[in-house]
């Protein structure tokens, strides 16, 4: 009854915010996008031309949590600026409690699909949980990375439409970087297909409307990875390098912990459950890129393997709100360590535990 409390506050909550709340969450970034892909789509990166659709955006207030050139500036992929293009057109405030609410609304999806044939209550541990706070707080678009791998494991008896579902994972590609390679080591030629399908569906959108988008987007992305932003992943510690030296880390360190996490998805002793749920907490933890809120991931691989117990919930909640609240890099060092040991955990490594395919 706790976990339903808490969840049903999380829905609550986004209604009865303040609008300053909402303006000091990452909607300003993703409005701001949306009004570019409609008005100027060929400055949808240009960071002077977002700092001045972003200051109409928030109505002339500037943000508690300054980005680059004092904005939150918008640096999704392209087809991210047309999914928000409705809710904007609702207005900052509307839209923005109700772009939280579709979040909620996919991340609540997503895990029901992905838990499947177990009972709805099987995914309350994930959802009311710190990460899914988090998430909402920031107004992220994870809830649709969520829904993406649901939908697809939903679908795994239909490859070609489980890789289109996952077209949704591409809002934050790189929080799935472990489960392309290791569908690529698999030859699942077909899930990869349905996969590139809505890839290139998503592309064209915005092609349409700026065939450069993808060149315009490439130079601004490296703007994300600095030391001082609060990561949770591994490839972030090359950040802490001489700065000739850290996108060259960075990278080597994200093709390391791909590589490490393929393997052990491929050693696990848990089954199916267990490899998928290596495969998406991994993503998080060698993504280039990834905010304490991304661990609502880690959330749905815990429910995905199914025999989490209470103290990985806590372990869980608690590293994803001490990784929010204190300076780098001490979070990507929570972030590594937390995942990393519940990497372990489903894998089945630990002594004394039975494979859940034994007996």
């Amino acid at each position: 009854m706790a976990l339903l409390a808490v969840a049903v506050g999380f829905v609550i909550y986004p209604l009865i915010e303040s609008k300053d709340d909402i303006i000091n969450s990452d909607w300003p970034a993703f409005a701001t996008g949306a009004r570019l892909i409609v008005t100027d789509p060929s400055h949808l990166y240009d960071l002077d031309r977002q700092k001045q659709v972003e200051f109409q955006v928030t109505g002339g207030k500037v943000l508690v949590t300054l980005g680059i050139k004092g904005i939150l500036p918008f640096l999704a992929p392209g087809w991210v600026a047309l999914i928000a293009v409705p809710f904007e057109a609702l207005g900052t405030d509307i839209g923005g409690r109700l772009w939280i609410l579709f979040g909620l609304a996919c991340l609540a999806l997503g895990a029901y699909l992905a838990v499947r044939p177990r009972p709805p209550s099987a995914i309350l541990p994930a959802f009311a949980s710190v990460p899914t706070a988090l998430m909402l707080l920031n107004a992220q678009v994870d809830g649709l990375v969520v829904l993406g791998i649901g939908a697809a494991l939903a679908l795994r008896s239909r490859p070609y439409f489980a890789g289109f579902a996952l077209g949704l994972t591409l809002v934050k590609p790189q929080l799935v970087l472990p489960l392309g390679a290791a569908l690529l080591l698999a030859r699942r030629w077909r899930v990869l297909a349905g996969w590139a399908s809505a890839g290139v569906l998503l592309w064209a959108s915005v092609a349409v409307l700026n065939p450069r988008w993808v060149f315009d987007w490439l130079a601004p992305t490296g703007t994300t990875v600095t030391p001082g932003s609060r990561e949770v992943d591994l490839p972030h510690l090359g950040t802490l390098l001489p700065t000739t030296w850290q996108i060259y880390a960075v990278a080597i360190l994200t093709v390391l912990t791909v590589a490490g996490v393929v393997l052990v998805a491929r050693r696990c002793r848990n089954g199916f459950d267990g490899q998928t749920a290596i495969l998406v907490a991994g993503g998080v933890l060698a993504a280039p890129h990834a905010l304490p809120a991304d661990l609502v991931l880690v959330g749905l691989a815990l429910a995905i393997w199914g025999q989490a117990r209470w103290h990985d919930w806590l372990l869980l909640s608690v590293g994803a709100l001490v990784a929010a609240l204190v300076p780098a890099p001490l979070p990507a060092i929570i972030g590594v360590l937390v995942v990393g040991w519940l990497l372990v955990r489903v894998s089945g490594w630990l002594p004394g535990r039975v494979p859940a395919s034994a007996g």
